[in-house]
């Protein structure tokens, strides 16, 4: 394609060329490997943790790497970005942030992100979130960014509300909980590079 949206086009695809290692005053934001598996366990071991993302808590490091594997060849299949949240001083991974769901044509995808419970409240996400944010709009060319959010879960309605976002409605039945088989429904939250305040 020519013109503007051809060059915002070629921006998103970007994205996927190198994997885009960010920084921001605390963490580095980069690429999975396997050397990770335990701090990933970590994450998704605690059913409190994963109780609003409709799957099961990982009972295995076997279960660990099959997530390793699953977030590199996403990268690879270019169909999202899994960002880990490290810490500068020692590389523990401590959290995961994502871009997924991206359409090229609309300039639009959707965040998500999954936080080790024992860092809860020391404002990790809000700092990830804010560089995602901003790297998806000035480096990549994002117009729209959405978080589709189980209503029951305030924190992370509150964490997007933080970051900018603003509710848009209540989408029903729109997701599948893995662990229940019952469809669930989604609070739709969206922020815009025109309203974003940098």
């Amino acid at each position: 394609m020519k013109g503007r949206n051809g060059e915002i086009m070629s921006g998103i695809y970007s994205m996927f060329k190198e994997f885009p290692w960010l920084e921001t005053e605390r963490f580095i934001l980069r690429e999975v490997s396997m050397e990770d598996c335990k701090d990933i366990y970590d994450i998704y071991c605690d059913e409190e943790a994963v109780k609003f993302q409709g799957i099961a808590s990982m009972t295995s490091m076997e279960q660990a790497k099959k997530s390793v594997n699953f977030f590199l060849n996403g990268f690879v299949d270019k169909k999202f970005l899994k960002w880990c949240i490290a810490r500068k001083e020692d590389n523990k991974v401590i959290g995961i942030i994502t871009l997924h769901h991206i359409d090229v044509w609309s300039f639009r995808g959707e965040i998500g992100y999954m936080l080790n419970k024992k860092f809860w409240r020391q404002n990790v996400m809000s700092e990830a979130g804010e560089k995602i944010i901003k790297y998806a709009f000035n480096e990549v060319g994002f117009n729209r960014i959405e978080a589709h959010v189980h209503p029951d879960n305030r924190a992370s309605i509150r964490l997007c509300e933080k970051l900018g976002f603003q509710r848009e409605g209540l989408k029903k039945q729109c997701d599948i909980n893995l662990r229940t088989n019952e469809f669930e429904d989604r609070v739709m939250l969206a922020v815009l590079k025109s309203d974003y305040k940098y």
